[in-house]
């Protein structure tokens, strides 16, 4: 989500399952099920099943709000305007060739020509964009406090050049405002279509199109206009959403699918021997964090910081990362994850095992011998365990955490309208600029928390303002800093993105951003 919390929408079991039928069938690397069943043979396919997390596709319109399942195709039927180069750290053009900012407050984006809409729908063209940005202004859009807050005035300057006019200075405008913010639609597809029907079979301009939607499946076709020669290299994608990890997996085992995403990471060990599957896991932009209320209850001993680093300190972020996660994660004390400008390493100040003597320190400096306190998580199933070991952590510092497990939606109301007392969750990071790592967390008018503090409001607009990338990199370091000091966010560690695919696929490259699996290089060896 904006920020970008990682909604589901449905129960999804990744995590957690005992030595089951699965675990039986995969270990050692034999298969069970399906008694060593070879894949597919892929000679002459043009055809890819993907089996995806959650139950019925929702909106896939960046226009709307849309969770991770749904980026997963959104992403494939649209360009963005640019593209991150992970390997690089650098943001590239997409669909818009090139950028300046010729003062502080102007920027000219140059989109590339002779790109068409899919289903007859013309030209993309300045007006698209203009007619994109502006509608997320005008309907208060998710991307309104995420990626598009400088905006003030959009306008085309001829057929593919856009001027933007910022209310700020914004050094991080091609990665989040072109990046994030940067999926464009077709304005005339928008309005002929309603908002609504083009959030359910959404006209893009990417490598594929929408063919049929139909509760927990979607299928892709090619597009036949694509502007970039060669691409897609499949001619069909069809999805599959399955809420369950350990049946998406059987369902690979089987033939049944070609490619899976978010395997529960036991069974990925197993995976690895098996010469039948490629398996992919890549350190990703996102963490496990708690937060705190900071705007409630204000006999809760958390308000005290001193109370909120006793927990961290009572963390064995290590634990999280081998009994949650099985080892594909990376114990992390700050919000800043490898790549990032910013990133200085993932443990700075509290050890990855904890120390219960400092933690029982700083609970006996704040006077507090021990509270009890209500905290919330999603249905997700990895997080609920993570919570349930977490609790026992802290009880040793006579911290009793009452945990309420809730719907993805039951979560994100409370949260987004602080009503919850303190919660464990997972972010997913949607821009490679470290502006999306903290100013959406840490600021005043952006904390679902409350957290409040005119110094780190002034850090992190002076961050935003600053061109200077040396400079800008510095006030990082000590909004960091100053982070691992107040504790309004605990974090656990950065998880990894992981796919499962048959050995036969080619071309597909992994990235850390959970939503962004593109498909237009894939195809059969």
């Amino acid at each position: 989500m904006s920020k970008v919390s990682r909604p589901l929408g449905q129960r999804v079991t990744r995590r957690g399952f005992s030595a089951g039928v699965l675990g039986t069938a995969l270990m050692g690397g034999g298969l069970m099920l399906g008694t060593g069943r070879a894949p597919a043979l892929a000679q002459g396919r043009r055809d890819l099943r993907v089996g995806v997390f959650g139950g019925e596709f929702g909106n896939l319109s960046p226009v709307i709000r849309f969770d991770i399942q749904g980026g997963l195709v959104l992403y494939n039927i649209f360009d963005g305007l640019v593209k991150i180069d992970f390997a690089k750290r650098s943001i590239e053009p997409m669909l818009a060739l090139e950028w300046s900012n010729p003062d502080p407050l102007t920027w000219r984006i140059k989109l590339r020509e002779g790109v068409k809409w899919q289903k007859g729908f013309g030209e993309m063209t300045a007006d698209d964009l203009v007619y994109t940005w502006n509608f997320h202004l005008e309907s208060k859009s998710f991307q309104v406090g995420t990626a598009l807050f400088p905006l003030d005035t959009v306008k085309a300057d001829g057929k593919y050049v856009v001027e933007v006019k910022t209310k700020q200075p914004f050094g991080a405008f091609p990665g989040v405002t072109m990046g994030y913010g940067g999926t464009v639609i077709s304005a005339k597809a928008h309005k002929e279509m309603g908002n609504q029907a083009y959030s359910a079979t959404p006209v893009g301009n990417g490598p594929f199109q929408i063919e049929t939607k139909r509760g927990t499946e979607i299928v892709l076709a090619k597009n036949p206009d694509y502007w970039n020669a060669g691409l897609p290299k499949l001619d069909r994608i069809v999805y599959r959403a399955i809420p369950d990890s350990t049946t998406r997996l059987q369902a690979l085992v089987k033939n049944e699918l070609d490619f899976v995403t978010h395997p529960d990471p036991k069974e990925v060990g197993a995976m690895r021997k098996n010469a039948n599957f490629n398996v992919l896991s890549t350190p990703g932009w996102e963490w496990d964090y708690q937060q705190f209320n900071l705007t409630v209850r204000p006999d809760l001993p958390y308000h005290n910081k001193l109370v909120r680093q006793a927990i961290s300190y009572a963390i064995d972020r290590e634990a999280i990362v081998k009994e949650i996660y099985y080892g594909e994660a990376i114990a992390t004390d700050n919000q800043i994850p490898a790549g990032y400008m910013g990133h200085r390493g993932p443990m700075l100040k509290y050890p990855k095992n904890g120390d219960l003597k400092k933690a029982k320190e700083l609970m006996a400096q704040a006077g507090v011998k021990g509270y009890e306190v209500e905290v919330i998580t999603s249905d997700k199933d990895w997080l609920r365990k993570e919570l349930e070991l977490v609790a026992a952590m802290v009880s040793q510092i006579g911290i009793n955490y009452k945990i309420k497990n809730m719907d993805m939606g039951g979560f994100n109301n409370l949260w987004l309208n602080r009503r919850f007392e303190q919660n464990l969750e997972d972010i997913t990071l949607v821009a490679p600029d470290p502006d999306a790592t903290s100013w959406w967390f840490m600021h005043s008018k952006g904390s679902a928390s409350g957290y409040n503090m005119p110094q780190m409001d002034m850090m992190l607009d002076g961050a935003r303002s600053e061109l200077n990338q040396a400079t800008r990199e510095q006030i990082y370091h000590k909004i960091v800093d100053t982070v691992l000091e107040e504790c309004p966010l605990i974090y656990h560690c950065n998880t990894n993105n992981i796919q499962i695919l048959n050995k036969n696929l080619k071309g597909f490259d992994s990235t850390p951003q959970e939503y962004l699996e593109r498909l237009d290089t894939v195809s059969w060896g």
